[in-house]
């Protein structure tokens, strides 16, 4: 009689769903290295989700979302959902506001599902990039921050993108370059919960994905 085959370790997955493909890209090089343990496959939802203006239609979306993440429970187990939105202003009392106000439908969409974590980006995503400065000259050699910008609080710089834009000069900035300088961050080893350059909104979203259980 032939020996039974022994059953591999179930997959597991973690869902990201948001705005823009190029910050969902970035989130999945960001997760792993912040993931507490050894971290499941990261994949992410192409279709849209603006969740940062969305009032009565807020949770239509989660539940969308949810559907979406649990479609691969078939054949992986669901281990976390995250969701990225650009909050178009500086962290402040209406970031708070914003906040609890998704957490809150979040919670009650996926608390019986699996852990979530929230990505709100004070201005936008190009504010948590410019935390790693050693990675932009890896994506392109003549680009280099100031130690200026290393110092300041990065949450509190209005149209974020606009910004970059400027500081980095020639060859322009876009959002298509956001997901190589990430993973350059990581590959570099600079991504942490807490890395030197200072982020609120950062650091938010740190700290969730560092709460996960992962038994």
């Amino acid at each position: 009689m032939s020996p039974k085959p022994v059953r591999g370790r179930q997959r597991s997955v973690i869902v990201v769903a948001g705005e823009d493909p190029n910050d969902c890209k970035v989130l999945q090089h960001l997760i792993p290295a912040l993931y507490p343990g050894s971290c499941p496959e990261v994949k992410f939802m192409r279709k849209p989700v603006r969740l940062a203006r969305a009032q009565a239609t807020l949770s239509p979306r989660l539940q969308e979302i949810r559907r979406f993440a649990q479609g691969h429970a078939d054949t992986a187990k669901l281990a976390g959902v995250v969701i990225h939105v650009d909050f178009d202003a500086v962290a402040d009392e209406h970031y708070d506001k914003v906040r609890r106000r998704i957490t809150e439908e979040m919670r009650a969409t996926f608390k019986e599902c699996c852990p979530f974590a929230l990505a709100l980006a004070a201005y936008e995503m190009e504010a948590w990039l410019m935390l790693f400065p050693e990675a932009f000259p890896k994506v392109k050699p003549g680009w280099k921050l100031k130690d200026a910008e290393r110092r300041r609080d990065l949450g509190q710089i209005m149209k974020a993108k606009e910004h970059l834009v400027k500081c980095l000069g020639k060859p322009p900035y876009s959002e298509s370059h956001a997901p190589k300088i990430m993973e350059e961050a990581v590959k570099g080893g600079h991504v942490i919960a807490r890395p030197a350059g200072n982020n609120r909104s950062y650091r938010d979203f740190a700290d969730e994905v560092a709460g996960w259980k992962t038994s």
